[in-house]
């Protein structure tokens, strides 16, 4: 109470003054204003108008209150929801758009190096601003989902238009695939892996993510065939890194694409022990003349020089002069 009291003998002055001038109020008076007991109390009252998406009550209680509390509390209010993570209702969304358009009356005048910096003591439309956007965000993302549930999401039309509109929705997929159930999942890749590989297909990042979340082998040989870039290139990292059969086998796939051929070789050679499918294509590279120097020296380098020397005497399909060229450097 000897708070709000206090706070109310700060602005005495100001609350002389027209609403409509703007007010210079110090930092230290912003801050016993936000703070005060009796401002939070009325806040959390008018709360209930925005929990009820009562906003008729809710604009006419806070057009009730004098000047500074009205600005104190609009301000408190918006801070709330967004600390809250309040879901706008249509009706809230039309009363936050409301705040972002009202104008403040107060102002805060701090010294720079120099020059003076004024800005609003309650910047209750800056919050409205945070609100809204996020707001925006959320109905776009619902719009997604249902679509996408629904299966009447077209990616090659819906990733289409504006570079920024393209931008936009391509991460809100990549935010929001893994939401999605199975069979919507399913829909959208089989958009891609049941039509022809000239047809469109979207951006590297968006076919990583789709990959990632079906684990569709049909999906990641289109990744493969696909110009490499720092997404297909993270990728295989990160497949390599999982050391499940599905995951290593695509690391085989990999290196078809000359581009990913070199990674994805140090990433098999790296494997130890190494799985039997890794062996089983590393054999079939040693029995390649222009390959078998290559892949050897790659093993041995990751110390796999006890496999090359059983090789030597167990497979015949292997270069055998190659490997032999390889271990005597060892």
């Amino acid at each position: 109470m000897q708070q709000g009291l206090l706070a109310s003998l700060l602005l005495s002055i100001s609350l002389l003054s027209s609403p409509s001038m703007a007010t210079d109020i110090a930092p230290s008076s912003v801050q016993i204003w936000v703070t005060d007991a009796q401002m939070q109390d009325k806040t959390s009252e008018l709360l209930q108008y925005v929990v009820m998406d009562e906003i008729d009550n809710l604009n006419f209680a806070l057009e009730r209150l004098a000047f500074p509390q009205q600005e104190v509390v609009r301000y408190l209010l918006l801070q709330k929801l967004e600390q809250q993570n309040f879901i706008l209702t249509p009706k809230m969304a039309i009363f936050v758009e409301q705040q972002r358009a009202l104008p403040t009356t107060y102002n805060v005048v701090e010294d720079g190096d120099g020059y003076e910096v004024s800005s609003p003591a309650f910047n209750y439309p800056a919050i409205a601003h945070r609100l809204l956007k996020a707001w925006k965000r959320d109905q776009q993302t619902m719009t997604f989902v249902m679509a996408a549930e629904r299966k009447e999401l077209i990616l090659s039309e819906w990733l289409s238009g504006p570079s920024h509109q393209v931008k936009a929705r391509e991460q809100l997929l990549i935010r929001e695939l893994d939401s999605l159930s199975p069979e919507a999942v399913n829909t959208l890749t089989q958009q891609l892996t049941q039509q022809g590989i000239t047809r469109w297909i979207p951006s590297s990042e968006v076919l990583v993510r789709l990959a990632q979340v079906s684990e569709s082998d049909d999906l990641y040989k289109i990744l493969w065939r696909k110009k490499v870039d720092r997404h297909s290139s993270a990728e295989l990292k990160r497949l390599a890194s999982l050391s499940s059969p599905f995951a290593t086998e695509q690391v085989i796939q990999a290196a078809s694409n000359p581009g990913l051929n070199q990674q994805a070789l140090n990433l098999l050679t790296r494997m130890d022990p190494l799985p039997q499918n890794v062996k089983s294509y590393l054999i079939s590279q040693m029995a390649i003349p222009e390959e078998a120097s290559r892949v050897a020296q790659q093993l041995a380098n990751q110390g796999h020089e006890t496999w090359l020397k059983e090789l030597l005497n167990d497979n015949q399909q292997v270069r055998s002069n190659s490997i032999r060229q390889v271990l005597s450097q060892y």
